[in-house]
């Protein structure tokens, strides 16, 4: 026990990754929420046959609509391209191989290591000792929410998430012109960079036309995608139609007859109130613009209805602001709990589809004796039959661990930054514990399922 301790309270150590490379391949082979993934690989094959203009009209009839902007479908089509010119899939089908199935996962997984190395170069770029930056990409990369969204969900958001960070990137250089080229990219692939990119543009810039100037920037590719496609009616039912963009637009103030919609208030609220503050000191930006990036995930998490896999578009804000932070361990803490939360609301929202049902699409599918939903489910363990009170609790969690990352409950100077050995305890701990919360019950129930 002595020796396990003396352990848990080292800096990262090659058993750490070995353990996030046994739950990474065990999560990546054995879970898939199946519809997305494959619904989005396949669609990308109607560009490489030569549909490019017509793309949404094509895929009409046979995946009958497509919600997103063609960004994610061509950078599928472009990954694509090796099982199209081997043949493994030739054209637009609802048939989807195993194998093309983890192809299509593979290329998110890539973009998910690619974003803990920026977050990595950001942490060095504002001045983090290289230890405590390898530590805030470790706890990116295992950070259970983002984990279950990647390996578990097995979805695309990451593409935002990356394109994202490297304009936060830029925006810790002192390019707002850059800034606002890499988040007008990550736009391309889902909204909400726009969430954060006005604040913090507003806390370093507060030239009026200039804010115009790269506001116009942020919005260039998007119409220029939106324009293109604009005379299709395909596109217009399956992006302006797509019932998820208006979850933010829930929470709202009842006055009769009109209502006010509190995330948008508080939105133009906290945007106002970075034009308003003045700092000059380049520490205090970096922690006051990572506080108002918490407090806008909190607006979109914490204020409305999501889906599972979203959240990772968080992780990369929770995490630097958690390395800035006086009580590393204790956001640990939160973190786990964040997910136990997380884990039991996802399961009893979306029954038989974001819970062992996954395990379906995954490599043990053909070993599944008839329905793996017809007896024990994840719902039934974890069962809860108040969503509401379990959905305030996650928002409750979720707001405090976004409050106290005020730059008062911050480190004073960036050299002060450092990780006790209970922090790096407490690291590992909520990515086994937080991880195995989902994927133990899971496994249960499929050798329930088998035996």
């Amino acid at each position: 026990m002595k020796k396990l301790r003396t352990y848990l309270e080292k800096p990262l150590t090659a058993v750490d990754l070995i353990l996030f490379a046994f739950f990474g391949i065990l999560c990546f082979l054995s879970f898939e929420q199946g519809g997305d993934l494959s619904h989005t690989g396949i669609s990308s094959f109607a560009y490489l046959k030569g549909h490019f203009f017509d793309f949404y009209d094509y895929n009409k009839a046979i995946v009958i609509e497509n919600n997103y902007l063609p960004s994610t479908y061509i950078l599928y089509a472009i990954w694509n391209l090796p099982i199209h010119l081997f043949g493994l899939i030739n054209e637009t089908t609802l048939k989807v191989p195993l194998l093309a199935l983890y192809w299509f996962k593979l290329l998110p997984t890539l973009a998910y290591f690619a974003s803990a190395f920026l977050v990595y170069k950001i942490s060095i770029l504002i001045g983090l000792k290289t230890l405590i930056s390898k530590c805030a990409a470790y706890a990116f990369l295992t950070m259970p929410i983002g984990f279950f969204s990647q390996f578990v969900f097995g979805q695309y958001d990451i593409f935002t998430v990356f394109f994202m960070l490297i304009g936060l990137y830029y925006y810790y250089k002192k390019n707002n012109l850059m800034f606002a080229v890499f988040m007008s990219l990550a736009m391309t692939f889902k909204y909400f960079p726009f969430l954060i990119f006005m604040p913090l543009l507003m806390l370093v810039e507060k030239n009026v036309f200039k804010i115009i100037k790269y506001s116009i920037i942020l919005m260039l590719p998007l119409l220029l995608e939106v324009l293109i496609y604009l005379p299709s009616q395909a596109f217009r039912t399956g992006i302006f139609g797509f019932g998820a963009t208006n979850y933010m637009f829930y929470a709202s103030f009842d006055l009769t007859i009109v209502s006010i919609r509190i995330v948008v208030m508080l939105w133009i609220l906290l945007s106002t109130y970075a034009y308003f503050k003045e700092l000059s000191d380049d520490f205090e930006i970096i922690k006051w613009s990572l506080f108002l990036s918490n407090l806008v995930t909190f607006l979109i998490f914490g204020l409305s209805f999501w889906h599972p896999q979203w959240l990772l578009f968080a992780v990369p804000f929770w995490v630097l602001g958690t390395t800035l932070s006086k009580k590393f361990d204790i956001f640990m803490i939160i973190e786990f709990l964040i997910m136990v939360f997380f884990v039991i609301f996802t399961v009893n929202i979306w029954p038989l589809n974001v819970d062992q049902n996954m395990l379906t699409f995954g490599i043990f599918k053909s070993f599944i004796v008839g329905d793996i939903n017809a007896g024990l489910t994840m719902a039934k363990l974890y069962i809860f039959n108040n969503l509401d009170i379990l959905y305030t609790v996650f928002s409750s969690l979720l707001l405090v661990y976004v409050l106290f990352k005020h730059p008062k409950y911050q480190i004073e100077k960036v050299e002060d930054a450092e990780i006790t050995g209970m922090g790096w305890n407490f690291l590992r701990i909520r990515f086994v514990l937080g991880i195995s919360f989902f994927i133990i019950p899971a496994f249960y129930i499929l050798i329930k399922n088998i035996f």
